[in-house]
C-alpha cells in the first residue's frame, strides 16, 4: 500500500454500530485497512449470550482470509466425523432419516469463546466507545457543512474535519452511573461511512427508514448449555454428536462445544395454525424459562432426548423472529450488515456465517487503492450488489428448513425424499467462492471507471 493511499484510508472515518460478531470482524476487516475506524456499543463491555453457533466450512474460509482462521480453529469444535453435519433422526422410531455432508470444515463454537478470540485482534485504528447508544442518524452534504463538536473528553474528537459530505451520528449515554467517565448529554459524531451492525431491532435501518418488516415466525425455542459428563450419563455417549431429533411442529438440536465440554441444546416448538404474516407474539423476545415447561411441550418424546432438560441450569424462553428481505441495505453513506440487513432463523446454521461473508467483502472492496471518503458509496453499492442477493436467499431459505425439519414441508413424512433432499440441500451455502465475489466486485468497479491504480 502506496503512502498516498494509507494516508487517504487513515483519513476516512467509519463508524460501525453494534458490536455483535458482524459489527467486531467489520471494525477489524475495515482497520487492517488502515481505515479510521470507531464502533459504537450500547453495552458497558463486550459481551454475547453464552450460546453454541455453527461456522459452516464457507464461513471458516472466511475467517481464513480474513487472517482469522487460525485463532478462530483454537476455540472451534469440528463437526462429526466424516463431516458430517447433523445425524436427522426420528424423534418417535430413531430412524435415521439424513446425514448430509459439509464441504470441510464444519465447525460449532460457543459464541462468548469466538468473540473473545476475536477481540484479539482489533487494530490500533479501531476505536470503541462502549455505553453509546445510537437515537438518531443522517446523512448530511454540502448544504449542512457543520463540523462535529468534540465529546467533553476527547473520546469522540473527530479531529474537527469538516465534511462537505457524511453521516452524522447522535449517539446517548443511557447508563450514566455505569459509565462517569463519559458525557451525560448526548454527543454528536460525523463520519465519512456508518456501517450498521446492530441486529433484527436495527436502529439504524429504523432511522433511514430502510423499511424491513421483523416477523414473529410461530415458533419459539429452548436454549440451554450442559456440562457434557453429565449429559452422557443421562443419555448415553451417542450424545456427544450434532444430532437433530424431527418431529411434528417440533424438532431438537443438540452438538458439543468448549472442546467438547459442554453440550448446547436448543428445542424447537412451532405454531403453523396461522399464514405467515398473520402470526404475532407479545411481550420480551427472551423471557427466563423452566423445566416445566420444557416436560409440558415435549411430554412423550424420546427420554433420550428429554432426560438432558433436567441439567440445563438456566433456560431460556426464544421467540423467534426474522426479517422479510430487504430491497435495500443503502441509504446515502450508510448500511446495513448482518442481521440488521438479513436477520434470519437458525435452521440453517448460517446467519453468523452471512454476518463474517458481508465482513469480508466489504473489508476487500474497500482494499481498493481508490476507495476513499469521496468514492465510498460507488463501493458499498457494488458491495450490496453481491451481497444482498445471497443474504436475502439464505433468509428463505432457512424458513423453510425449519418446515422441512417439523415435517411441515411438501416432502411430509417422506424419509426417503427428505434424506436425498438434505444430501445437496446446503451445498450452495457452504460451497461459496469468496474469491468469485471479490473478483466480481473489482470486474464492477472498472465498469464504473476504478482501477486498481491509485489516485
Amino acid at each position: 500500500m502506496s503512502t498516498s493511499e494509507t494516508t487517504a484510508k487513515h483519513e476516512t472515518t467509519i463508524a460501525v454500530i453494534g458490536g455483535g460478531i458482524g459489527g467486531i470482524l467489520t471494525a477489524i476487516g475495515l482497520g487492517q485497512q488502515g481505515y479510521n475506524v470507531h464502533l459504537f456499543e450500547q453495552a458497558p463491555k463486550f459481551s454475547e449470550i453464552g450460546a453454541g453457533i455453527a461456522i459452516g466450512g464457507n464461513s471458516f474460509r472466511a475467517l481464513q482470509k480474513m487472517g482469522l482462521g487460525e485463532d478462530y480453529a483454537k476455540v472451534a469444535d469440528v463437526a462429526l466425523p466424516d463431516h458430517v453435519w447433523f445425524d436427522f433422526v426420528a424423534w418417535d422410531t430413531r430412524e435415521k432419516i439424513g446425514a448430509p455432508v459439509s464441504k470441510p470444515p464444519y465447525t460449532n463454537v460457543h459464541r462468548a469463546r469466538f468473540l473473545d478470540e476475536m477481540l484479539r485482534h482489533l487494530p490500533d485504528t479501531v476505536t470503541v466507545h462502549f455505553g453509546s447508544r445510537l437515537s438518531y442518524i443522517e446523512n448530511f452534504d454540502e448544504s449542512s457543512e457543520a463540523t462535529a463538536p468534540a465529546a467533553d473528553d476527547g473520546r469522540m474528537n473527530t479531529q474537527g474535519k469538516k465534511r462537505k459530505q457524511g453521516v452524522r451520528l447522535h449517539v446517548e449515554k443511557p447508563n450514566k452511573d455505569a459509565h462517569p467517565d463519559y458525557p451525560a448529554e448526548p454527543t454528536v459524531f460525523e463520519c465519512d461511512v456508518c456501517i450498521g451492525c446492530d441486529g433484527v431491532k436495527s436502529a439504524v435501518r429504523k432511522a433511514l427508514d430502510l423499511g424491513g418488516t421483523v416477523r414473529y415466525t410461530g415458533t419459539y425455542a429452548y436454549r440451554g448449555l450442559l456440562p457434557m459428563d453429565k449429559a452422557i450419563q443421562a443419555s448415553g455417549p451417542d450424545v456427544r454428536l450434532p444430532k437433530m431429533w424431527l418431529g411434528d411442529q417440533k424438532h431438537i438440536l443438540t452438538f458439543p462445544i468448549d472442546g467438547g465440554a459442554t453440550l448446547n441444546l436448543v428445542a424447537f416448538v412451532s405454531d403453523r395454525s396461522k399464514p405467515e404474516d398473520e402470526r404475532e407474539f407479545h411481550g420480551p423476545w427472551v423471557t427466563p424459562s423452566s423445566l416445566q415447561e420444557m416436560q409440558k411441550d415435549y411430554q412423550g418424546w424420546d427420554r433420550m432426548v428429554t432426560d438432558l432438560f433436567p441439567l440445563i441450569e438456566k433456560p431460556e424462553h426464544w421467540a423467534l423472529h426474522d426479517l422479510l428481505p430487504l430491497d435495500h441495505w443503502i441509504k446515502g453513506r450508510v448500511a446495513l450488515l448482518g442481521d440488521a440487513a438479513h436477520a434470519s432463523l437458525p435452521h440453517n446454521g448460517a446467519g453468523a456465517g452471512q454476518a463474517i461473508e458481508d465482513a469480508l467483502l466489504l473489508s476487500e472492496i474497500f482494499k481498493h487503492p481508490q476507495c476513499t471518503a469521496e468514492t465510498a458509496p460507488t463501493f458499498l453499492a457494488v458491495w450490496e450488489e453481491i451481497r444482498r442477493p445471497r443474504a436475502n436467499q439464505q433468509m428463505v431459505h432457512s424458513r423453510r428448513s425449519g418446515d422441512l425439519y417439523e415435517f411441515a414441508s411438501d416432502l411430509g413424512r417422506d424419509y426417503d425424499k427428505m434424506g436425498k433432499e438434505m444430501e445437496t440441500r446446503w451445498n450452495w451455502i457452504w460451497d461459496h467462492d469468496h474469491q468469485a465475489d471479490i473478483d466480481r466486485a473489482y470486474a464492477l468497479l472498472r465498469e464504473r471507471g476504478f482501477t486498481e491504480k491509485v489516485l
